[in-house]
Formats: C-alpha cells, sequence, structure tokens
C-alpha cells in the first residue's frame, strides 16, 4: 500500500509539474538551438535542412494509417504534424496534465484538425486501452516519464492491429537513479574547461529533474523492455550525449554550441551511446507474441515480489508474524 502511495503521489507531482510547465517553461531543451536542430535534421535526413519530421512519412514505410492513438501528447504538436501530412485519417490522444490537453485541444482546433483527433485524461502506468483498435501508436518524449513499462508495452501490442506499427521518439539515456559522480565526471570535466562566462553554475549539475520525480525514472531500460515484445524495423538515433546535460547550464554562445556538436560527434564515434532516438517497431505476434505478453504481465510482479523479500532480509527489519 505504501509503495501505491508513494506512486500516486509521484504522478500527481509529475501532472502538476507538468500543468506549470506547458505554461511557463522552465527547463531549457537542448534541441532550441538552431545549429542543433540542423545536427538533428542531418542524424535524420543526411541534410540539416530537411527538418527532423519531414520525412515522417519515409520512416513509417511510407504507410499512411486510418486511426492512430498518441501516448503522453503534451500540448499536441505531434498529433498536429502527424494529421497535417495526412499520415492518419484520425488519431486519439492523451496525457496526464490537463493544461496540457486544454493547450492541445484548442490548437487542434485553430489549425481546422478538431474533428479528426480526440483527447482525453489519462494514466501511462494504469493504461485502459480498446483491444485491436490502432494502426499506429506514437509515443513522442514520453516513455521516459512511465514507471510502469511492461505495463504500458503490454497495452500498446494489445491494442495495436495485427500489421500496426509503434513509434517512439525518446530520451533513452540513463535513468534517474543511474547517475554517479564517477559516470558525469567526464561532463563535468568538459563543463569545466569552456570559459567561465559561459557557464551558469560552479559545479554541472546531474541531469535529474527534482521538480519532476516521472523524469528519466526507467529511461535506460525503454529499448531492452521494448525488444521483449517488438520488433525493431527503422531506429535513427540523434545523440544528445553532450548537449542534452550541458545546454541547460550555458549561455548559448553559437560558437561554443558548435564546439559541443563536433565533441558529442567525436564521443559518439568512440562509443558513446546515444540519449536520443527515434524507433519504429512492429509487435510480435504468434508464439512470440504471447511469450512477450506473459514476460510483460509476469516479470513485474515477480520483481516486486523479490524487493519485499529483500526488504525483509535486510538487517534491522521488524519480524514478520
Amino acid at each position: 500500500m505504501r509503495a501505491l502511495k508513494e506512486g500516486k503521489d509521484q504522478e500527481q507531482r509529475a501532472a502538476e509539474f507538468w500543468d506549470r510547465e506547458v505554461i511557463a517553461q522552465t527547463h531549457k531543451s537542448w534541441m532550441e538551438h538552431a545549429a542543433v536542430q540542423r545536427y538533428i535534421n542531418a542524424a535524420y535526413s543526411g541534410s540539416p535542412d530537411v527538418g527532423k519530421f519531414d520525412n515522417l512519412k519515409d520512416l513509417l514505410g511510407g504507410r499512411t494509417f486510418r486511426r492512430g492513438l498518441s501516448i503522453g501528447c503534451g500540448s499536441g504538436g505531434l498529433e498536429r504534424t502527424v494529421l497535417q501530412l495526412g499520415l492518419c485519417e484520425t488519431i486519439d490522444a492523451f496525457d496526464g496534465s490537463e493544461e496540457s490537453l486544454r493547450i492541445a485541444g484548442a490548437e487542434a482546433r485553430k489549425a481546422g484538425l478538431a474533428g479528426r483527433v480526440r483527447y482525453s485524461l489519462g494514466n501511462f502506468n494504469e493504461p485502459d486501452l480498446p483491444a485491436g483498435t490502432y494502426d499506429i501508436v506514437f509515443v513522442h518524449q514520453a516513455l521516459h516519464h512511465v514507471a510502469k513499462l511492461e505495463k504500458l508495452y503490454r497495452a500498446i501490442l494489445h491494442t495495436l492491429q495485427p500489421d500496426g506499427l509503434l513509434f517512439l521518439d525518446e530520451y533513452i539515456g540513463p535513468s534517474r537513479h543511474d547517475w554517479t559522480d564517477d559516470n558525469f565526471a567526464a561532463h563535468r570535466r568538459l563543463y569545466d574547461s569552456l570559459p567561465a562566462h559561459i557557464r551558469r553554475e560552479p559545479l554541472l549539475p546531474m541531469p535529474i529533474a527534482v521538480d519532476d520525480p516521472s523524469e528519466a525514472i526507467r529511461s535506460s531500460e525503454i529499448v531492452p523492455e521494448l525488444l521483449v515484445g517488438f520488433t525493431i524495423v527503422r531506429r535513427v538515433d540523434y545523440g544528445g550525449t553532450v548537449l542534452a546535460p550541458l545546454y541547460p547550464f550555458i549561455e548559448p554562445d553559437d560558437a561554443i554550441i558548435d564546439s559541443l556538436i563536433e565533441t558529442e560527434r567525436q564521443w559518439l564515434q568512440r562509443g558513446a551511446a546515444p540519449y536520443y532516438t527515434t524507433i519504429v517497431a512492429r509487435p510480435k505476434r504468434g508464439a512470440a507474441g504471447r511469450v512477450a505478453d506473459l514476460r510483460y504481465f509476469v516479470v513485474p510482479k515477480l520483481k516486486r515480489i523479490g524487493r519485499e523479500i529483500r526488504k525483509r532480509l535486510r538487517p534491522g527489519s521488524p519480524a514478520q508474524p
């Protein structure tokens, strides 16, 4: 019961954070700088002048879809893009932030898309999705806020049509509990090497959002858990390994940004893991799908039992009747 209450409290705090953030942004995104956008564009299309989602249809294999679902829609930018590109006839979308949904609905009406998109309040961690309904599911920068990855992946597996697709655009870097002084040391050395007038903090903070307890809660597990029930058909990594942790804490000097982009390229060439990726995947079906469904259902329960056993065996734990 205590774990359940803590989970509900975290979800409430996260929703309250995003209700505020969508109105008055406090987080500085590494993707906002023009040079970084060109760098990301080049990863997608080979051309810095072709926008990240301009070739979305190609990324989806040239397909169009009758009915889509957007999970964690925020203020609705992805749904408007998908509908304006003619990729979906209609799309349903949900989010945990009521204020984000209000803005998404208003923007859809302004764009003349209100009749093709339906917004609702929903919970990522307790998804209630209809079986065999959607031709494609989109999750854009929301999955790294999900604590119950297995439950959501299982729900997506069930809600997709047999030939449906899952589209992810996500932060997949270290989870919030993964960071240590040792594995963050290289970032801090790089930050310390920048000119003093560029640095906003004396010590580079670890990328752990205090105000949003859902941020990067299990981000490092997103791809491994995906592979349980889905097969990747396309993947485009686009870095963020250097830029995402440093950018919020520097003045946006163009020469420094160019230098950091080049440093990131070098880190990635030497084998550093990308922190951001776009993935198109198809659900496993047949025997493989049934095994995936069972694993998504059973493994979290076994992990929870294991945690309870370890807790009871820990020295100093109260004796159980």
